[in-house]
């Protein structure tokens, strides 16, 4: 039967998908790891900008009790808010020093304006005290005034290095949305490959799949024409073996009957009554030969049914064991428990267990046993009988034409035994061979079962010639 099967296209396109999941995986993977990179970045730039806006509206609300103080407003309720800014500046220095790449914060600036603020509030506060002619009203005023334009100055800086740290978070965020976009840009052309990739490869194991449905077609169609001139070459083969049996029979019937009729009627000398008997002894065999041909080239799988294979193995065995008994020769059977069905030719089928053990038995010696085992079906959906001897086993240079026709080791032989054997189990989609065995010879036949596993197919004789 033929290797290409349509489901080996379809197992290389599961390994394709497989592959093209793999591939899918490892460039979302690789996305995956730049989006994590950009989300990282893209969190701390949020971290940074929202201190910053923080910052700045913390540095501005600094400065404001100082310049609602000059505006004639509460001193008390501008120290307090003072107070109350002053704190919350602070704790947002200590956020800016945790947060990762702010850079340099304006600490000293910030700390100048506290100090400055701190000393515009213990100038002013005597200002609430001295009356509005006293000398020293002047003084705290300068005073205060040098103080405010201190905080001014430092309030300016500060919001300057902010603005510097601003200008670099925007550039942060800037570098981000190009990298982002760049990954997107990267993202699709690689998917664009991929699908042609896809695209480029898929059309080729669809096209490798139509060479291999071609190439099928092709062996099929050649097996079909082999099959068929294999037929009619074995149908000629039979014509012929039929036309040269029966020119041959003819003659050696008249022969035969001949000498036969000359050993009873003649008055012959011992000499030539040792001729004649030699002539239908040989005559006898040349019958055999020719009859065992005709058997051989008749043979066909038109009357193929359902068999039991004990049945088989019992009928062709029980016709032989009053000779086995005669040469003192005992004959086991192991056979399965349940029964096995092959399709096949039941003469046939029983012609081969009868050939195997007729060998065996010639080659036993009295006291010798025959060992017939029929094992379960394997896995492979086929049946062996196995026939086993204690005899002398088969020489090495038997071994390659031990199934040759006519090849034979025994005077008496025809030598068209174990080549009818291997014509009927090949016949039936199997075969015969010489199994290694420790003492004897063991033939073992292997037959497919009476329905095929794959495809539920009979066998029949133009099943492939399968090995042992």
């Amino acid at each position: 039967m033929s290797r290409i099967r349509w489901y080996h296209v379809c197992f290389l396109l599961a390994l394709f998908d497989v592959a093209v999941i793999l591939l899918s995986l490892q460039v979302h993977s690789g996305t995956m790891r730049d989006a994590e990179r950009l989300i990282e970045k893209a969190r701390r730039h949020g971290a940074q900008s929202r201190w910053l806006q923080r910052a700045e509206e913390r540095v501005v609300r600094l400065n404001a009790p100082g310049n609602e103080l000059f505006a004639n407003e509460d001193y008390d309720r501008c120290a307090g808010r003072y107070a109350f800014e002053k704190e919350k500046m602070l704790d947002i220095l200590a956020e800016g020093r945790v947060i990762e790449g702010l850079g340099p914060l304006p600490e000293s600036e910030i700390n100048e304006m506290i100090s400055a603020a701190d000393e515009l509030f213990a100038a002013y506060r005597p200002l609430t005290e001295l009356p509005v002619d006293d000398p020293a009203r002047s003084q705290a005023a300068m005073a205060a005034g040098e103080s405010m334009a201190r905080m001014d100055a430092a309030q300016h800086e500060a919001l300057r290095k902010l603005g510097l740290i601003q200008s670099v978070s925007d550039a942060l965020r800037d570098e981000l949305l190009q990298t982002h976009q760049r990954d997107l840009e990267r993202r699709a052309r690689h998917e664009r490959y991929l699908i042609a990739a896809v695209i480029v490869i898929l059309v080729g194991i669809l096209a490798f799949g139509r060479k291999l449905y071609q190439a099928e077609r092709t062996l099929q169609e050649e097996r079909r024409r082999l099959q068929e001139a294999r037929r009619e070459r074995l149908a000629a083969i039979g014509e012929l073996c039929s036309s040269v049996a029966h020119g041959i029979r003819n003659p050696l019937a008249g022969i035969s009957s001949s000498a036969q009729l000359t050993l009873e009627l003649g008055k012959l000398d011992a000499p030539s009554r040792d001729r004649l008997m030699d002539i239908l002894e040989e005559g006898r065999r040349l019958g055999d030969r020719v009859t065992g041909l005709l058997a051989l080239a008749r043979a066909t799988a038109d009357r193929f049914a359902d068999i039991s294979l004990n049945q088989i193995v019992r009928s062709a065995t029980d016709g032989l064991r009053s000779e086995l008994s005669d040469r003192g020769v005992s004959l086991e059977l192991d056979l399965p428990d349940s029964d096995v069905v092959v399709r096949g030719d039941q003469h046939q089928l029983e012609q081969i267990v009868i050939e195997l053990v007729s060998n065996a038995m010639d080659h036993s010696s009295s006291g010798g046993r025959i060992q017939v085992e029929c094992d379960r079906p394997g896995a492979n959906g086929r049946v062996k009988i196995a026939v086993q001897d204690e005899g002398p086993g088969v020489s090495d240079d038997l071994k390659n034409s031990l199934f040759d026709l006519f090849m034979t080791t025994k005077a008496s032989g025809t030598g068209i035994g174990l080549a009818t054997v291997r014509r009927y189990a090949r016949l039936h989609g199997g075969d015969v061979a010489l199994a290694p065995s420790e003492r004897g010879a063991r033939f073992v036949v292997n037959l497919p079962l009476a329905m095929r596993e794959s495809g539920q197919e009979y066998a029949s004789g133009d099943a492939d010639e399968n090995g042992v």
